[in-house]
């Protein structure tokens, strides 16, 4: 623990720019071994100069020509081949006391035949610390003799480490380039790594398994990326966990309530038959009032209980479940038949509007019998002072609707039967399983729910 602060990311980026920092120094005595020992060690013979310096080489013209006799043409001619032998780079030639140009070796200018004075005097001023580094001597040293001239490049008379000075430029310019290159390299690498890993937690969290979890990830590293990576696989556990606790809660839940219905069946099943015997006995108006609220009351626990053994058979996927394609208009008559002699018993008003075409959906015939159930059961329950129901068939461009209208209090009305509305909630994930969408709209004038079929388009 003492020493994590090393494998964070903070850390890493900051060695990076202080590599970088440091190299850059470092790089000015690297760059001149890199470039000047091999430069000097292994010198091209074609490009190595002969002298040694301007110094030599002055001392070396005036002591040959200190040496040689104008009168003796051909050793002043024979010293000056051997000098270009040695010196093939430099420029040689002689002009004797009457000024006429002798003999020239590599002389780029043109020279004049016949030197006066006064181009003499300019010559040696117009050569006076220029370049090419020329040296004029005197035969035997006396100014009244001819002369010898040299001419020399002054880079061939510098030492070897300053001939390649001009590429030495180029070459710090190139290798700075070079680190400063592979800074951002290095940097983009270390992004990159940072990006990949990031990426690769985001798909995780983004790819759930069948239970709806993500997958743990692999913690390659233990920097700061790596600790989130960490708290996100100790996430996953714990909603693991916690999905388990709840499955095993919601299986237990129904199973609870499976049970509960199935024995709650049989004494509903025996209180039916002895009032069925005790009906017989009573013979005045209030106990037969009386004992009619209790059957009527068995009918609504029995109607209870089927909705919550529906819905736990719904929420658990077990509820059998047959789509075809059904006919609308004769489907609902033959419901709308089922129910009529109940709304006629209620005194209701019904009315049933239906279209002359043929209209088909995409429906589990039983589930959507049982959906007209729940709604056809509500109405009775909560709007029967409303005496009135329509149930209508309506076509339209994008969609086909089934529509019921009661003239009832509303939803919104408390009522001692409300319960927990257990068949709207079976309503609500029979419709959507069938891909079909609906609405309720309630109020004080009555209540209007409309389930839609969508067209293909």
């Amino acid at each position: 623990m003492k020493w994590k602060w090393i494998k964070s990311l903070q850390f890493k980026y900051l060695m990076i720019i202080f590599l970088a920092m440091a190299i850059l120094p470092i790089s000015v005595p690297f760059i001149s071994l890199l470039v000047y020992i091999p430069a000097l060690v292994v010198e091209d013979p074609a490009k190595k100069s002969s002298f040694s310096g301007s110094i030599d080489l002055e001392e070396m013209w005036h002591k040959e020509a200190k040496s040689l006799s104008e009168e003796n043409e051909n050793e002043i001619r024979d010293k000056l081949q051997s000098i270009k032998k040695k010196h093939p780079e430099a420029e040689l030639f002689w002009v004797d006391s009457d000024g006429v140009t002798r003999d020239t070796y590599s002389v780029e200018n043109k020279l004049p035949e016949k030197w006066s004075s006064s181009y003499t005097i300019q010559f040696m001023k117009d050569a006076y610390d220029a370049d090419p580094f020329t040296v004029v001597a005197f035969f035997e040293n006396n100014p009244n003799n001819g002369f010898m001239v040299i001419k020399v490049d002054r880079i061939l008379l510098e030492p070897p480490i300053q001939r390649l000075g001009d590429h030495y430029t180029y070459i710090f310019i190139f290798v700075n380039i070079l680190i400063l290159l592979l800074f951002i390299f290095l940097s983009w690498l270390f992004f990159k790594s940072i990006h990949k890993r990031l990426l690769r937690l985001s798909h995780a969290m983004e790819n759930k398994g069948d239970n709806g979890i993500p997958q743990t990830v692999i913690v390659s590293k233990t920097d700061e990326i790596g600790q989130l990576e960490d708290s996100f696989n100790k996430m996953i556990q714990e909603l693991e966990q916690s999905n388990q606790r709840e499955q095993k809660q919601e299986e237990l839940r129904k199973n609870l309530i499976a049970n509960l219905s199935h024995d709650l069946r049989t004494p509903l099943t025996t209180i039916r038959a002895q009032l069925d015997h005790v009906k017989e006995e009573v013979k005045t108006i209030k106990g037969i009032e009386a004992l009619s609220s209790i059957d009527h009351k068995i009918d609504y626990l029995g109607s209870l209980i089927d909705n919550l053994l529906s819905y736990t058979l719904l929420s658990s996927k077990k509820y059998p479940f047959h789509p075809e394609k059904t006919e609308l208009n004769r489907f609902i008559r033959k419901i709308i038949a089922q129910w009529y002699p109940v709304f006629e018993e209620k005194n209701f008003a019904i009315q049933l509007n239906t279209i002359p075409e043929q209209i088909y959906w995409d429906i589990d015939p039983q589930w959507m019998e049982r959906i007209l159930d729940n709604l056809l059961q509500n109405v009775i329950r909560h709007a029967a002072e409303g005496k009135y129901i329509e149930i209508s068939l309506i076509s339209e461009e994008n969609a086909d609707k089934l529509v019921i209208i009661d003239k009832g209090k509303g939803f919104n009305e408390k009522s001692e039967k409300q319960g927990a509305r257990i068949g709207l909630t079976i309503v609500d994930v029979m419709v959507k399983e069938m891909k079909l969408t609906w609405s309720i709209e309630t109020g004080d004038q009555g209540t209007t729910i409309t389930i839609k079929h969508h067209k293909k388009v």
